[in-house]
């Protein structure tokens, strides 16, 4: 089978890999869709020393596909099912994996993802343990299945955070997969959408793709422009997910009285700085989200079955496995929206 090695420096190679064998309590993946993220890109851009030290470990954690073998003792998936795999891994026994949270892993591996710890989804066949298997319905594309294991996941995660009230304005600052999506989801639930981002190419795609307003800071000064739309009142709900330090900043000072910013972008900035005043005088909620559990996924599964959402349209360039060199090039120049592989149905 094919599959894609870091290099180091800003490259990738494909490589030939023996087909996996499922052991005991494991499922092997046939692979249909998985997605590139942003934070493949930190590896992509890694040493070549920490690329060698990873002994030729595949890269991917948004795995799509179908179920081609079970190991023993595995009940659940069978061959043949339509899976969404889990992308962060855990001991398997402490409360938060048997909760369904193995990012937050009680005996220190939540720090473990596939791709990052253990061979991940971009390759022809993925090797997983079992309860990491998500059940995807039919009537659900793999397409959108890729962007639930990870980046729409961990938008509706967020969003879920923020007491929903329909007819509120959401502001989404940073509109990549993960930000466009949480603005496509947000219209979804019922909020008055608006995004912000600085990248060109970025605010022609939600643009092109959304209902909303969205705002070009580099053009536009985002707050000023918020409390135009808003009649100076701000919003209810604001999505962080930038990390640029300066937008951390305006999600507080754009949010109204008693509004919920949550934070998700990551950034390279390690402090949080806003305007104190903006917390205490409008007694503003702020939260943390990082990733999502399998529960969260199941209400995003149930979401989406109920209210369709187009998030394949994020989805702007299509690779097939041996031409990863190409599709990790194009993705770091920062003109697609989400890059996906895909293999033949």
């Amino acid at each position: 089978m094919k599959g894609v090695v870091y290099l180091g420096d800003s490259q990738v190679e494909v490589r030939d890999f023996p087909e996996p064998e499922p052991g005991p309590g494991q499922v092997l993946i046939q692979s249909k869709v998985a997605g590139l993220c942003g934070s493949d890109l930190h590896k992509y851009h890694s040493s070549r020393t920490w690329a060698n030290e990873r002994n030729g470990m595949i890269s991917g954690h948004e795995p799509t596909g179908i179920v081609a073998a079970v190991g023993p003792n595995v009940d659940h998936p069978c061959v043949g099912d339509r899976v969404c795999v889990y992308h962060r891994l855990g001991c398997g026994h402490c409360m938060d994996c048997r909760s369904g949270n193995a990012a937050f892993c009680d005996e220190g591996s939540g720090s473990g993802a596939f791709g990052r710890t253990q061979d991940g989804s971009h390759a022809d066949y993925m090797l997983t343990e079992a309860r990491y298997c998500l059940p995807l319905p039919d009537a659900l594309s793999f397409t959108v299945a890729t962007q639930l294991a990870c980046t729409a996941g961990t938008a509706f995660s967020a969003l879920r955070k923020i007491p929903t009230h329909v007819g509120d304005t959401l502001v989404v600052f940073g509109l990549g997969p993960v930000g466009l999506s949480g603005l496509l989801l947000g219209i979804g639930m019922g909020y008055r959408g608006i995004g912000v981002d600085t990248h060109p190419y970025r605010v022609d795609l939600a643009r092109k793709v959304g209902k909303g307003q969205v705002i070009n800071a580099q053009n536009d000064d985002p707050v000023d422009a918020i409390r135009d739309l808003t009649g100076g009142t701000g919003v209810g709900g604001v999505l962080e997910c930038s990390g640029n330090a300066i937008a951390r900043k305006q999600a507080a000072t754009v949010a109204s009285r008693g509004a919920t910013v949550v934070y998700v972008g990551g950034g390279s900035a390690p402090d949080l700085t806003v305007d104190f005043a903006d917390v205490l005088t409008k007694d503003l909620t702020v939260r943390g989200n990082s990733v999502f559990s399998m529960a969260s996924y199941f209400a995003a599964v149930e979401f989406l079955l109920k209210k369709p959402v187009a998030l394949n349209q994020i989805v702007t360039h299509r690779f097939k496995i041996a031409e990863a060199v190409e599709a990790f090039s194009l993705f770091d120049t920062g003109q697609t929206g989400k890059v996906v592989f895909e293999w033949d149905e």
